[in-house]
């Protein structure tokens, strides 16, 4: 009976919430020495920024940013340019819906992060890593 509650418990625990599932460092590393770093540090009223940067053998090799934000009705991810915003998608929060305008799936298990972005020209992964201190 101890095991039917304790296993109760478990499944009826909601998932965090994409800010708290990203928030920190990540890193992948690649062969030849080749990386990318994502880091998902405070922003404003309660936002997320996102800075994305890839690294060759030959040194830095490419930066994107976004932003996680809460909206009234749902949590969004937003590419961010240097005009401003750029592309922004609705986080998928383990409901059904419409895949149109593109949805972002936030999946960290542990010490590992997936960022992916599903729309009509199909699935585009954006991060996969494991977890790294901020330095």
């Amino acid at each position: 009976m101890v095991a039917l509650v304790a296993l109760a418990s478990c499944a009826t625990t909601p998932p965090l919430a994409p800010n708290e599932r990203v928030a920190g460092c990540w890193i992948a590393r690649g062969d030849g020495g080749d990386a990318v770093t994502m880091r998902w540090l405070p922003g404003a009223a309660g936002e997320l920024n996102g800075d994305l940067l890839r690294y060759t053998s030959a040194g830095a090799g490419g930066r994107e940013s976004y932003v996680l934000r809460q909206t009234a009705i749902a949590w969004t991810l937003c590419e961010t340019t240097e005009g401003g915003a750029g592309a922004c998608w609705t986080v998928a929060q383990a409901e059904s819906g419409s895949l149109e305008g593109g949805r972002a799936f936030i999946d960290a298990h542990g010490e590992r992060l997936r960022i992916a972005i599903l729309d009509g020209g199909g699935e585009r992964v954006l991060f996969q890593g494991r977890r790294d201190g901020c330095d």
